[in-house]
């Protein structure tokens, strides 16, 4: 099974976000489904259960506190050829939590990539080019207040995030595991 760590939208942000794709830039047939967008802090792959112990016995004693996030640009990799939200100015907790979690992770022998860390939400897969610069200028805030441990899973109607276990964010403490 594959995994990562990340944040969920709220449904009122996907809808909003999608309104907004829809108006502001070209149909993609490849375009990610709302109910897929959230923002990936690291990505495990595989992990046996050993490994997911230690992480998240790792998580359950890290105090996580809130923080919020302006999706106000676009981005384009050509290589993996996805098209995504982004944030010009990266809170510094999104780059904390980045920072704890893949030590966490590396603690807990899975073996991640290391780039910098650059939160998106994934818009389109499969993008053939960089679109032209949208019709709308992009102005989402989103707050943060959950870490999540998703699972990627595929099925004959495409991929889909289920959530494994979320930690519940605390401005005054540790976070609360659900």
């Amino acid at each position: 099974m594959r995994y990562f760590l990340g944040f969920d939208l709220s449904a009122k942000s996907k809808l909003a976000i999608e309104a907004w794709r829809e108006k502001a830039l070209p149909h993609y047939d490849s375009a990610v489904p709302a109910r897929n967008f959230h923002i990936t802090s690291v990505f495990l792959g595989q992990v046996n259960n050993h490994q997911m112990d230690a992480l998240c016995s790792n998580i359950d004693n890290y105090e996580i506190r809130p923080f919020s996030l302006t999706f106000d640009t676009l981005g384009f990799w050509s290589k993996p050829r996805i098209l995504w939200l982004g944030t010009t100015h990266t809170d510094s907790a999104a780059i904390a939590i980045n920072k704890q979690l893949s030590d966490f992770s590396k603690q807990a022998g899975i073996t991640i990539q290391t780039r910098p860390y650059v939160p998106h939400i994934t818009l389109i897969r499969k993008a053939k080019d960089n679109p032209p610069a949208a019709l709308i200028e992009p102005q989402f805030a989103i707050k943060v207040d959950k870490l999540h441990l998703f699972e990627s899973v595929s099925g004959k109607q495409g991929v889909h995030y289920p959530i494994r276990q979320t930690w519940t964010m605390n401005p005054f403490g540790r976070p609360s595991p659900r």
